[in-house]
């Protein structure tokens, strides 16, 4: 497994009588995208908060590229880009003005690697152009070229897509994906929209009411979501009549609004539902349509695991 680039271990923090974080633990690796999901209030900006040393931690330890962002904070931080809610940016200078700007305040970043963040992020031809004069997701990029520009391991990104069209979050969903699959970056996306999240993360995390809930890969989710059962629901002539002539072991059944909804194993299904259709039509019984119920999508997955992990923090 690649290096921890991050990792939170049993991270608290209270602000005045409220527990806001409860003991959350997880670690991000090099080279993935890892999002870092939950409901709007449950906790993610304050971890990521907590992490960049903008807000102190009760208890807990949090290592950036190895070193203790309590003991170690320079060195820490030196692994670290990144975007809390809003890039900010001298609008009245243009987008290479501004990245000079910013270089200044850091060790050994040359022209050479304003460049190369710059064509990262899709910007080279519009380099000379006024911040004021950029949409919202070419402000976007630019801040990602901005949090790129010391080389850091670790690049965090609060938010990133709220606000942009279509198109601009595909844009910087590529972006961050070729950033961490080909740069080797750890790359972080807290978001509340795993319809997003989806499209561009390999692993995420899930926090709900302050504490972890999980982290799963893609593939887990997505079996999560499709259960070790199919429902078909089946219309017929007689739906009564169909139900007493179904009769295969490990298959369940039912009627749903005067149609049969039978409920069979993942495992050579298509077989078992064959079956089920040729007893209700050797019964006699005419059989208009088999339809298989869709699946959950992993939105309605993440909603009912965060509905489930408690309420929301404001």
């Amino acid at each position: 497994m690649a290096e921890a680039v991050l990792k939170i271990d049993k991270l608290n923090k209270t602000l005045g009588k409220r527990h806001i974080l409860h003991d959350i633990s997880f670690e991000a690796h090099a080279g993935e995208v890892f999002g870092f999901l939950g409901p709007n209030g449950a906790g993610k900006t304050t971890t990521i908060k907590c992490a960049v040393g903008l807000i102190s931690i009760d208890s807990g330890t949090i290592h950036i590229g190895g070193k203790d962002v309590n003991k170690e904070f320079e060195a820490a931080m030196a692994n670290v880009g990144g975007i809390v809610e809003n890039p900010e940016m001298y609008k009245y200078l243009t987008a290479r003005q501004n990245l000079e700007q910013y270089a200044r305040m850091r060790d050994g970043v040359t022209k050479d690697r304003i460049d190369k963040v710059v064509e990262l992020v899709g910007l080279s031809n519009r380099m000379n152009e006024k911040i004021m004069k950029y949409s919202l997701g070419m402000r976007q990029r630019i801040g990602v070229a901005q949090a790129l520009l010391h080389n850091p391991k670790l690049l965090i990104l609060d938010e990133p897509t709220n606000g942009l069209d279509p198109a601009g979050i595909k844009e910087l969903r590529d972006i961050l994906k070729k950033l961490a699959h080909e740069e080797g970056v750890c790359v972080i996306v807290s978001s509340h929209l795993m319809s997003e999240m989806e499209l561009m993360c390999d692993r995420v995390g899930i926090i709900a009411n302050g504490r972890m809930l999980g982290v799963y890969t893609l593939e887990e989710m997505i079996s999560s979501s499709n259960g070790e059962t199919t429902d078909y629901i089946i219309k017929c002539s007689d739906a009564n009549k169909a139900f007493e002539a179904v009769d295969i072991e490990g298959v369940e059944k039912k009627i749903v609004n005067e149609e049969l909804e039978v409920i069979v194993p993942n495992e050579n299904a298509h077989e078992t539902i064959a079956q089920v259709n040729k007893q209700i039509i050797m019964s006699d019984i005419g059989l208009y349509e088999v339809t298989m119920r869709e699946k959950k999508k992993l939105e309605e997955v993440f909603i009912e695991m965060t509905n489930n992990g408690g309420g929301q923090i404001e």
